[in-house]
């Protein structure tokens, strides 16, 4: 079957409005998208509806340029098709009070300061895995943190697709000062 997460960042550069992504990007994440869309893969979400609630957040932030809103067709149509199990799978995942801020979401010291706001997709990618026994590979596209961690993430089991590599090291890279 498959199924991939899709971080937040790979939307909005395929909107076009991520000023650090390179236009080989953009056109990268568009035609990513569009791979999920037109199938096989389902798309993994919460059941608690955090990633949904941060999808619709940026649908609703559209700024309403003619590419922009071509480019919000991705954000469409998974809001008519998140109930569909043909198209999207939901994974319960479960909030803490400590710093993990998710039970799935790695023990692992090297992961201590990873972006809470992120961690939802880590614990959704754990979930997925524990319930189906297969794994289901993360979207990323150019948050250059997640690079940073990209060793630690696959250390602890996680598949991590850098959809835009070269784009997402150089940001890194940049940011790390090398």
């Amino acid at each position: 079957m498959g199924a991939v997460v899709i971080d937040t960042n790979v939307i909005l550069v395929a909107k076009g409005i991520s000023p650090q992504a390179w236009s080989s990007c953009v056109i990268a994440c568009q035609e990513r998208l569009d791979r999920v869309i037109e199938g096989p893969e389902k798309i993994v979400i919460d059941d608690n509806r955090a990633i949904l609630g941060e999808y619709i957040d940026y649908l609703e932030d559209d700024d309403s340029t003619t590419e922009a809103r071509i480019n919000v067709f991705f954000l469409e149509w998974f809001i008519r098709n998140y109930t569909n199990p043909e198209e999207c799978v939901q994974v319960s995942i479960t909030p803490t009070q400590d710093s993990r801020g998710f039970e799935e979401f790695p023990s692992d010291p090297a992961l201590s300061d990873f972006d809470t706001d992120d961690r939802k997709f880590i614990a959704v990618a754990v979930a997925y895995e524990n319930s189906h026994q297969e794994k289901s590979p993360i979207l990323q596209a150019v948050d250059s943190q997640w690079y940073g961690f990209r060793e630690a993430l696959v250390e602890n089991g996680l598949e991590i697709e850098f959809i835009c590599e070269e784009n997402i090291r150089d940001l890194y890279e940049r940011r790390e000062g090398n």
